[in-house]
């Protein structure tokens, strides 16, 4: 074995989890399995499709999803709900500004945003009752509270589910980082997300270890390292299903439509320039292309949000002028591309940061209350849900919580979230616990 196909076996046995300040290490690399790595997630999409899901067309609501999740937790007065009469200790450095929708105000370092405040919904009065970056990330992203005994699917599993995929990519894919709270759950390692690296890097290659111009040898030693790994002590069920389906996925991986897909190289060089050459950047840009290639669901990863200290020159220095240019650049580009009714983007976090400025000039943990962005397909433009308090401490008006934000996925994509799922051991399951926030439905 060579030096690249040591440093392969090395990146599949020792996966870079994103990780926040409290110093977890997301599911280890057996928790998850081994399949995202080694892009059998697609071929659970196969077994997935032999087994008859079908390819759902939609009624009214969008086809894909991209879903944007801050990893960390953005402060909620930083950015879509300033409070600028809370007083210096809880308003900092940073001034809110009008944006293109009479009464709309969000952070002066979102100035692009500001400009196109009618084409989303900002939903100002979300709160939860967990803390914690790991159990909030599963809530967020799944609807339903973490529990010892039952792992939820994500919402994007669902989709997967619902959506299936096309003859090329899978349902549902990763990007740039891991995190709780993303996985399949209960409905099994067939609807795992298929995870597709980070585009961000300069070195960025396919999900399957291979770059753009990897020649067919080192695929061959490639396929050949994949196929020994086949020999770990696994259920030997699980490894008839991989048999069965290894070689159709592979094809897949090999396929000049699927590998056309990720080639965000081929975009115009002031297109990427547009998104930015960071990772949130170039990962909006993946999103993008896959959406546009029949991918129903999209998550894209960006961690850096966990502020306790030195959250100001943070934010405006990296975290603000990136979610900015990246954020008002997808969806320029995709109302540009005529798929702004058949994409909903949502931008979220675990929870907000506490209002009041702590003594590290930074924010901590805070629950209470706090915002997400939704646009495009399926909801509406240029309104506000729910209300704060003055200092931005606790929701007054129209309570959102994680239930009702999966409920309104679901129903924005004309999927039925009242629907039951049934897990392994016979457990009737709803798709959501939550009931939709119709004020921002179309």
């Amino acid at each position: 074995m060579n030096s690249e196909d040591k440093s392969l076996a090395k990146y599949l046995t020792e996966p870079q989890w994103a990780q926040d300040c409290e110093g977890w290490t997301r599911r280890t690399f057996l928790k998850t399995g081994l399949t995202a790595l080694l892009g059998l997630s697609m071929l659970d999409m196969l077994q997935l499709r032999a087994f008859g899901s079908p390819v759902r067309k939609r009624k009214n609501g969008p086809t894909s999803c991209i879903l944007l999740f801050m990893a960390g937790g953005p402060s909620h007065l930083d950015t879509w709900d300033p409070k600028p009469s809370a007083g210096l200790d809880y308003t900092g450095p940073f001034k809110p500004i009008p944006t293109n929708v009479d009464g709309i105000q969000v952070c002066e370092h979102l100035p692009r945003l500001a400009t196109m405040a009618d084409r989303y919904s900002l939903i100002r009065s979300v709160r939860s009752g967990e803390n914690s970056h790991e159990r909030g990330q599963h809530y967020l992203q799944t609807g339903y509270e973490p529990l010892p005994t039952m792992e939820f699917p994500s919402i994007g599993a669902v989709v997967g589910k619902e959506r299936g995929g096309n003859a090329v990519l899978p349902p549902y894919i990763l990007i740039n980082q891991r995190i709780d709270g993303q996985g399949p759950g209960y409905l099994g390692e067939q609807l795992a997300p298929f995870f597709a690296g980070e585009p961000g890097r300069p070195d960025y290659r396919l999900p399957d270890g291979q770059s753009m111009d990897t020649d067919f040898e080192r695929q061959t030693r490639r396929k050949a390292l994949l196929q020994a790994i086949d020999t770990l002590d696994r259920d030997q069920e699980r490894v008839k299903t991989m048999d069965e389906y290894y070689r159709r996925a592979m094809g897949l991986m090999e396929s000049p439509e699927a590998r056309e897909a990720f080639e965000i190289s081929k975009e115009p060089s002031a297109l990427r320039d547009g998104y930015g050459r960071d990772s949130l950047g170039q990962s909006c840009l993946l999103a993008r292309r896959l959406v546009e290639a029949g991918v129903p669901f999209v998550t894209v990863t960006q961690p850096g949000w966990d502020t306790h200290s030195n959250n100001f020159n943070l934010m405006q220095n990296n975290l603000l002028p990136s979610l900015d240019r990246s954020l008002s650049q997808l969806l320029t580009d995709i109302h540009d591309r005529d798929m702004l009714d058949s994409t909903l983007v949502v931008v979220m976090g675990e929870f907000g940061r506490t209002p009041r400025i702590n003594a590290a000039s930074g924010r901590d943990h805070w629950a209470d209350a706090w915002s997400v962005l939704m646009a495009g397909g399926g909801v509406k433009g240029g309104l506000v849900h729910g209300r704060t308090d003055d200092r931005g401490e606790k929701v007054v008006q129209d309570p959102v919580t994680p239930e009702n934000l999966s409920a309104t996925i679901l129903a924005a994509m004309d999927i039925d979230y009242t629907k039951y799922y049934e897990t392994p051991s016979g457990r009737p399951i709803r798709l959501s616990p939550g009931e939709p926030i119709r004020s921002v439905l179309r």
